[in-house]
């Protein structure tokens, strides 16, 4: 961290907080006590009652979970009862090299994860200027599927890239 700003922090953690002013907090409380009385108040004023509004939402993924599980097992009986075809199978036969299948898969992610930020210091350039010199260190993911099959290819790759960053300097 800067160290002026590690100043700047030690300094105000060592200033007292200023306590509220009397008269704001009894118009607070006034209001708040207005706002609500005593004998409407619930007694407990948290989660575990059930008719709580705030319960809707357990509700409502309890029902969509049921739900879904009622339609997935009705999907796979549907499909379990569905007749297989009597008649003869012809196999078709792939030739050696299958191109078809190779471009059946599709890109489907490309992704890249920053591991590493390191300033190398100070280079010069063109025209006698000062610049740093930053390496960023990255892998990158690319995922490829076959939706036909559902097979996927993940392909990882590590990658360096460097760069020259203009240097300005503040004189006071």
């Amino acid at each position: 961290m800067d160290e002026s700003l590690q100043e700047l922090e030690n300094e105000l953690k060592t200033l007292p907080p200023r306590r509220a002013a009397t008269r704001w907090l009894a118009q607070v409380n006034r209001e708040l006590a207005a706002e609500l009385p005593a004998s409407a108040r619930p007694r407990y004023a948290t989660a575990t009652n059930l008719n709580s509004w705030k319960w809707l939402g357990w509700r409502t993924a309890g029902l969509a979970a049921a739900l879904a599980l009622v339609a997935a097992i009705g999907f796979f009986n549907f499909r379990r009862a569905q007749p297989e075809p009597t008649g003869p199978v012809v196999a078709s036969v792939l030739p050696a090299a299958a191109p078809a299948s190779v471009a059946a898969y599709q890109p489907v992610t490309a992704t890249n994860v920053l591991y590493d930020l390191k300033d190398e210091g100070a280079v010069q350039v063109e025209g006698d200027t000062s610049a740093r010199q930053v390496r960023a260190r990255y892998v990158d993911t690319y995922t490829w599927k076959n939706p036909r099959t559902n097979a996927s290819i993940k392909w990882t790759v590590p990658r360096d890239e460097i760069r020259v960053v203009p240097a300005s300097y503040i004189q006071n």
